[in-house]
C-alpha cells in the first residue's frame, strides 16, 4: 500500500520528480491517434513525435504523440488511449507565453482556471477544431496582457512548454489528483511504523 500510493503521493509535495522523453521517429501508436492527427493536420498542425511524461518510481506515465501550429504559438498533444464509444482520443492544446503565461485546453475534463495568467479547462466529447477554436479565444485574452506565444518546431521546446505548464499551474493539478494518494501513503506509513515499533517494544520485552 505504501509503495502503490506514494509513488504518485510524492508528486504533490515534490512536482519537480516529474521527468521528460521524446522519440522525433516514433510512430503514432494507435488508431485513435492517426485519426486525430489527421484532424490536427487540418487545422495546420505537423507532427513532431512521441512524449512521455514519468513520475517517481512509476508512479506516473503519459505518453502522447505531440503537435505543433508555430503559427499560431500552440502546441497540441494527442495522449496513447483506447478512443472511448463515440469520442475521440483525448487531446489538448498548450500555448505558452515567454513571460510564463500559459492557455490550455483540452476535449477531456480538466480543472477549470482563468485569472489572468492561466486560461485553462475542458470540454468533453469536443471535436479537435471546436476544441481549438476555443483555445484561440483563450490565447487571444491572454496575448492582450502577455503579448504572443511562441511554439518552436522541437520537441526540446515542446518540454519546455511542458514544463512552463507545470510551473504556472500543472503543480497545482497534480496535487488535486494525488492528494489521496499522498494521504492513503502518510497512513499506511503510520501502519508501517507503529507495527514497527510494537515489534521493538515484543524485542526487548523478551
Amino acid at each position: 500500500m505504501l509503495v502503490r500510493y506514494g509513488r504518485r503521493g510524492a508528486l504533490v509535495v515534490a512536482p519537480g520528480l516529474l521527468r521528460f522523453g521524446a522519440d522525433a521517429g516514433a510512430e503514432p501508436a494507435t488508431p485513435a491517434q492517426r485519426q486525430a492527427g489527421e484532424a490536427l493536420a487540418s487545422l495546420g498542425f505537423r507532427r513532431l513525435g512521441r512524449r512521455v511524461e514519468r513520475g517517481a518510481l512509476g508512479g506516473l506515465e503519459l505518453r502522447s504523440d505531440a503537435w505543433v501550429n508555430e503559427g499560431d504559438g500552440a502546441y497540441a498533444d494527442v495522449f496513447e488511449e483506447p478512443a472511448r464509444a463515440g469520442r475521440g482520443a483525448p487531446l489538448y492544446f498548450l500555448s505558452a507565453f515567454p513571460d510564463g503565461a500559459v492557455a490550455l485546453t483540452a476535449n477531456h475534463p480538466r480543472a477549470p482556471r482563468s485569472d489572468g495568467r492561466v486560461e485553462a479547462g475542458g470540454i468533453p466529447g469536443a471535436e479537435a477544431d471546436t476544441v481549438w477554436a476555443v483555445h484561440r479565444r483563450a490565447v487571444a485574452r491572454l496575448s492582450a496582457a502577455h503579448g504572443a506565444p511562441a511554439a518552436p518546431a522541437s520537441l526540446a521546446a515542446r518540454e519546455g512548454a511542458a514544463r512552463a505548464w507545470y510551473r504556472a499551474a500543472g503543480s497545482r493539478e497534480l496535487r488535486r489528483l494525488f492528494l489521496m494518494h499522498l494521504l492513503n501513503a502518510l497512513f499506511a506509513a503510520a501502519i508501517l511504523g507503529y507495527a514497527a515499533h510494537a515489534l521493538w517494544r515484543l524485542h526487548r520485552a523478551g
